[in-house]
């Protein structure tokens, strides 16, 4: 009995771990790690995964995926790179301790690490890949519960009752927001980035294959079907707006994907007898996917007060992107970008370290930024250290010009994988292959809101993308 849970122990790890994924921040988990670490109840079993499993593995030489090398090298050169900046003068900034900020962002790039070689390198027996993909969509369902009741409770009396703050409460350290839905994440750009990097590029991909992990039907529909039009709905009440970006950049490879048969279809069912060429159908469609896209734009401009000044950029304004994204209430955010970029300037070929960027922010702020309140309330009247709120901006600031290259090289390499199991005929191989797609073009507009390496949703999704059960490893061969 005792030797059989040891043996499942790190499947039932496993398990937890994906299932635990929605909540961010739980106040009772965060106590006992004594750190508010991202996605914290997550991190504790990924930890009981790594000494259960994947220490054995490591200690009898067993294989480990293939694309865990080049990220490797990556965390190896980025940890040089901070213990050279330890020789470097680094600015005080109101008695915060120099390491404390270091050894912080080295825990958390080898935590997404971590999670990537469990994910890439663990779900290698294809019942493991079935329940996991199950997992993830319960879970799925259990968000939308929640946030469905947020959002009732919302729109139909504007407000919360107090009831559902305290079932807040005990998964998130932050409490609902005002017109926003939140899932059990902390905070709505939270909640879009978990939707946007884990749970919507699966559902995305089963529902573009007409796969599903479940017997479950209504009528046509799969769970995978209703997963993915609830998880749109719900990332569209989050409000974010980098969230929104990200899925417009998935649904454009969903719009490649489908171009050719759409158009397919309108040449033998609409105009079949007709003189109308193919090309000039084609054409036709493109222009209805851009006014598609300035449609939602519009939209979204009326539903969200701060795009409201979307389409009134002017170049006669002195700082004219900093203005307009200032009118946009993305002012501060261009101008931590800024910032970093300023960093990356000084120091372009190793960085300034991990973790070091903030001290160096008040002589790398530009001018315009100062006149904005948040960047100066943040500087002048708190004690915390401003970060680059990008994961671009910060590999250029923090790990340099090598840091970056070798980084991106990684998503690269990840991507030349990803395309050869999108061309597969196994129709598994093909839908994990698009699950790791979406996740890249989401990636790209992701980037640019959150810049922590602790947050654990594309480790684990492009993990499990390029993982390979043994059915695949015999089609990848043959």
């Amino acid at each position: 009995m005792i030797n059989r849970f040891f043996n499942k122990a790190p499947e039932y790890s496993w398990y937890l771990m994906i299932a635990f994924l929605p909540i961010t921040s739980m106040p009772i988990v965060s106590s006992l790690l004594g750190s508010d670490s991202v996605a914290s109840p997550s991190i504790i079993l990924l930890i009981a995964l790594v000494l259960l499993w994947l220490a054995p593995e490591i200690l009898f030489n067993k294989p480990i995926h293939r694309s865990v090398l080049p990220l490797l090298i990556f965390v190896i050169i980025s940890i040089i790179g901070t213990l050279f900046s330890l020789f470097y003068n680094i600015p005080a900034f109101k008695g915060i301790n120099q390491f404390s900020p270091v050894i912080s962002a080295v825990s958390t790039l080898i935590l997404g690490f971590l999670f990537f070689v469990c994910a890439s390198s663990y779900p290698t027996d294809k019942t493991i890949l079935e329940k996991t993909i199950r997992i993830i969509n319960w879970s799925g369902l259990l968000i939308f519960i929640w946030s469905g009741m947020q959002a009732v409770s919302w729109y139909t009396m504007n407000k919360y009752p107090q009831w559902m703050f305290e079932i807040q409460g005990l998964f998130s350290a932050r409490v609902l927001y005002r017109q926003r839905v939140t899932g059990f994440a902390l905070e709505p750009s939270w909640f879009a980035h978990q939707l946007n990097m884990f749970y919507l590029p699966f559902w995305l991909s089963f529902t573009l294959h007409k796969r599903s992990s479940h017997s479950f039907r209504i009528s046509f529909l799969t769970l995978e079907n209703i997963l993915a039009a609830l998880g749109v709905i719900s990332l569209l009440l989050t409000l974010s707006r980098v969230g929104m970006a990200s899925l417009l950049m998935m649904l454009f490879l969903i719009g490649i994907t489908l171009h050719n048969r759409i158009v397919r279809f309108v040449m033998d069912k609409i105009v079949k007898e007709s003189k109308i060429s193919k090309k000039f159908i084609t054409v036709l469609l493109i222009a209805f996917y851009l006014l598609s896209i300035g449609a939602s734009a519009f939209i979204f401009r009326k539903v969200d007060p701060r795009m409201a000044a979307l389409f009134d950029f002017s170049f006669e304004n002195e700082n004219s992107f900093i203005t307009y994204f200032n009118e946009l209430k993305f002012g501060d955010r261009v101008i931590y970008w800024l910032s970093g970029w300023n960093i990356f300037g000084k120091y372009p070929v190793l960085g300034v370290g991990l973790g070091n960027a903030g001290f160096y922010f008040p002589s790398s702020i530009p001018a315009k930024g100062w006149q904005l309140v948040e960047v100066s309330k943040l500087i002048n009247r708190t004690d915390i250290l401003l970060n680059i709120k990008s994961l671009w901006f910060r590999l250029l600031a923090e790990t340099g010009l090598v840091g970056f290259s070798l980084f991106i090289g990684w998503l690269i390499s990840l991507g030349y994988y990803l395309v050869k199991k999108m061309r597969s005929s196994d129709s598994s191989m093909k839908t994990l292959g698009f699950v790791g797609a979406f996740v890249l073009l989401g990636i790209f507009f992701e980037g640019l809101s959150i810049d922590s390496f602790a947050m654990p949703y594309w480790w684990i999704s492009l993990g499990i993308a390029v993982s390979e059960t043994q059915s695949q490893e015999k089609n990848m061969r043959t």
